[in-house]
């Protein structure tokens, strides 16, 4: 326990060492995003988000994003639009954000029926695809933690709304709406 402390205290020192946040007009950021689930309905669910912005003016930021996910059962692809607001806190290390994206999402979704062969009398698996496009819209919240003034390390809640079933469910059935938690890296030049 004392070990952990001290590790914690430490990277909490390197970080409050950081200048001033500078998170001006005219900046560029590019950033990564994602999530992982062990324990998805259908295997191993991973999530990634690429994303870059231009800062029109202070701490306010415009620009696109590019989202993946995939696992046993849905294969996701989306692109969009982006803006976020970054709250100016006079904390030295510490940025909270909000944002929001409109993406179009290409998706598909695969449905695995097991039965039984009349003839063989054996269990077979049969497998059919449904292909759905959505409109998607993404809101988000969370807290960017900078270990430079270039670089951060950020942490969101993501709450998205679909046109179409396009998330997957515990269940295994899809659904229109799902909510997230993401761990991230973002580089401001």
């Amino acid at each position: 326990m004392k070990k952990a402390l001290i590790l914690i205290a430490a990277v909490l020192s390197f970080t409050t060492q950081s200048q001033a946040v500078k998170l001006g007009a005219d900046t560029q950021s590019l950033a990564l995003n994602g999530g992982i689930d062990f324990e998805s309905a259908a295997g191993v669910n991973e999530h990634l988000r690429v994303g870059y912005g231009y800062f029109i003016m202070d701490y306010f930021e415009v620009g696109g994003v590019i989202n993946v996910q995939h696992n046993d059962a849905v294969t996701t692809f989306g692109f969009g639009p982006k803006a976020e607001y970054n709250f100016e806190l006079d904390l030295p290390v510490v940025v909270p954000f909000v944002g929001a994206a409109i993406t179009f999402q290409h998706t598909k979704v695969v449905n695995s029926t097991m039965f039984v062969n009349s003839t063989t009398h054996q269990i077979e698996t049969k497998q059919d695809s449904d292909v759905k496009n959505a409109l998607n819209l993404d809101v988000y919240g969370g807290l960017k933690f900078f270990v430079t003034d270039q670089f951060a390390i950020t942490t969101d809640l993501v709450i998205s709304a679909a046109t179409s079933d396009v998330y997957e469910r515990r269940d295994g059935a899809t659904s229109k709406t799902n909510a997230r938690i993401e761990l991230g890296l973002s580089y401001y030049f």
